[in-house]
């Protein structure tokens, strides 16, 4: 009797051992990477080629409107003088016709000045020295005056334009040291304003105006604001706003608005052109920032509103703007980012897009020199900077401006998540320590004296256009000598937690999504008794359509894997994430 031939051994599975999906979850992480990378823009040349430095120059370049200054009327004094003529600035004002000017002696001045209606149109009210005469909002019953200079509309709705201050300072007013509202022609030239209780310098609603070689310091919101219009046709240069809770705010602004040749230092945040639905005609747009010296600005002893601390260690940063020009500046020393492009939430969610961040050198910033947050729309582009590194990695080569990586979307979570963070942060003060933050104005430092206007005392009217729009050098005292103490915050760089939620919040769940493509292609491949046409199928949904494909595999698909399995790899590994990016959120936010 023969030996029966052994029956052969037929394979249950096909199955992979366990170290071959391990391989294969590994290898699809790093070729989604590798595609998110190259798809961006990768290897695009940092560079910015002149042609395309011309095109993003002309978007944002302002044209000068053209303007000429009125004469006084004929029979009326040129010079209308306080006190020799009339006891205060007021009487001047309520005297005065359009095209003359009001000249204010030395002296502390306790008025709060309106200029209103169109009677009052292109008045220039100068001070014969720029420290010595002093508008003081203080009464002496321990309140204080609404604003040091108002310029704006009468009863019957009819604007004062044209009307030009000078060489003058305000301080201690509970509203703005001096404030255009509604206006057309404008300018603030030689002005100091400090220590007041929202605005040093402000144009709202205000259109065709110059602020230029003004000080403004010691304001819990910025010290120079320019705010709802577009376009502005706005000029701010050779300025210096220090000590304040924002060195430049421009919420809902932009068009024709240059700011340049400019210093913005010791503040808590430096320039913060943004986008609110609390003003009119959101979004921001069509800023542009060129030749400013930004540094230092990590200032936690300033006074502040609750509003103003989010943004906190940052030298740029324009929440919710579009179409804004960043170039040519010099950015130093900032806690948390250099330049950061960013959404902002009101009532509704502003993302940033079109905006240009090119030929700028930054250093020395805490978390990164260049920032881009998720959300943001596209066309936000980085170029030719001087930087050390940027948030995410490889900024510069995977948005690089003219490529088509800049068209596209993207950028890092954990940072929008950080400023939600300083946001419920601010909103977990009391009311006694935000009301103790906000009256930091009244008692803060005072500066020094200011560089007073050339021939103050008998220089002619002069139009409101008296600068050039194109940049030059920042005219005054080197900058780093003039406060050798950079007003750094006790604290150092950000806190473990604020650097974890970003790498937290922004890598994994590109890692998550690229386990779950993985894991559905390798379960796809391994199961026999799936038709061709369902396999070729649910594998171009999973790759084809992001994340919902690879959820709608798990759900639909019925694949080998357990369904325990299935719903801890979607709903546990998201629910892990959610509480875990809540929890360092929290923690960041102590």
């Amino acid at each position: 009797m023969s030996d029966a031939a052994p029956e052969p051994v037929l394979p249950t599975s096909r199955a992979r051992p366990p170290s071959n999906l391990i391989n294969s979850v590994a290898f699809t992480i790093f070729s989604v990477l590798v595609l998110l990378i190259f798809i961006t823009g990768f290897g695009a040349s940092p560079s910015v080629s002149a042609t395309y430095t011309a095109q993003a120059a002309a978007a944002n370049v302002a044209t000068q409107p053209g303007d000429a200054p009125i004469a006084a009327p004929t029979g009326v004094a040129a010079i209308l003088r306080v006190p020799e003529d009339v006891p205060t600035i007021q009487d001047a004002v309520d005297r005065a016709l359009g095209g003359q000017i009001i000249s204010v002696a030395p002296g502390v001045y306790h008025e709060a000045v309106k200029v209103q209606g169109s009677v009052k149109s292109h008045l220039t009210i100068r001070g014969r020295d720029r420290n010595s005469v002093i508008l003081d909002g203080r009464r002496g019953d321990g309140k204080y005056l609404a604003n040091g200079i108002y310029v704006g509309r009468d009863p019957s709705g009819t604007p004062a334009n044209d009307v030009i201050i000078e060489n003058m300072t305000a301080r201690y007013y509970i509203g703005n040291g001096f404030y255009w509202n509604g206006v057309t022609g404008y300018r603030g030239s030689y002005l100091t304003a400090y220590n007041n209780g929202d605005y040093g310098i402000y144009a709202f609603a205000s259109v065709r105006g110059q602020l230029d070689h003004d000080y403004a310091s010691g304001s819990p919101d910025s010290g120079i604001y320019i705010g709802q219009c577009n376009p502005c046709d706005a000029l701010v240069t050779h300025d210096i706003s220090e000590y304040n809770a924002l060195g430049y705010s421009g919420t809902n602004a932009g068009g024709n608005l240059v700011l340049r040749d400019s210093v913005w230092r010791y503040n808590a945040t430096g320039i913060v052109p943004n986008t609110l639905d609390s003003e009119a005609n959101p979004p921001e747009h069509g800023t542009t920032i060129t030749h400013n010296l930004v540094y230092a600005n990590n200032n936690e002893n300033v006074p502040f509103k609750k509003l103003e601390y989010p943004p906190f260690g940052i030298g740029i940063i324009m929440p919710g703007g579009n179409d804004n020009l960043i170039t040519d500046n010099t950015v130093e020393g900032q806690q948390n980012y250099g330049i950061l492009v960013s959404g902002n939430i009101d009532t509704n969610l502003w993302t940033p897009h079109g905006n240009t961040i090119m030929n700028n050198t930054v250093s020395g910033s805490g978390i990164a020199d260049l920032a881009l947050t998720l959300p943001a729309g596209p066309d936000n582009c980085f170029s030719g900077n001087h930087i050390t590194r940027t948030v995410p990695a490889l900024l510069q080569q995977s948005n690089a401006c003219g490529t088509i990586g800049a068209r596209t979307t993207g950028g890092d979570l954990g940072i929008f998540m950080s400023l939600i963070s300083r946001f419920v942060k601010a909103s977990t003060w009391s009311d006694a320590t935000a009301l103790s933050l906000l009256n930091r104005w009244q008692t803060f430092r005072e500066p020094g004296p200011q560089p007073t206007m050339p021939g103050a005392v008998d220089a002619p009217v002069a139009p409101i256009f008296t600068e050039s729009w194109t940049s030059g050098t920042i005219d005054v005292a080197d900058p780093h000598a003039t406060n050798s103490t950079k007003a750094v915050a006790a604290v150092g760089f950000s806190s473990f937690f604020a650097i974890l939620l970003g790498f937290y919040s922004y890598l994994l769940p590109i890692a998550l999504y690229a386990a779950w493509v993985g894991i559905a292609l390798w379960d796809l491949a391994r199961r026999d008794t799936l038709g061709a046409g369902a396999r070729y199928g649910w594998m171009a949904a999973v790759v084809g359509v992001p994340i919902l494909g690879a959820i709608a595999y798990y759900i639909f698909g019925k694949g080998t894997l357990t369904s325990g399995f299935r719903w801890m790899l979607v709903g546990g590994s998201l629910a892990i994430w959610l509480v875990a990016t809540g929890a360092l959120i929290w923690l960041s936010s102590l």
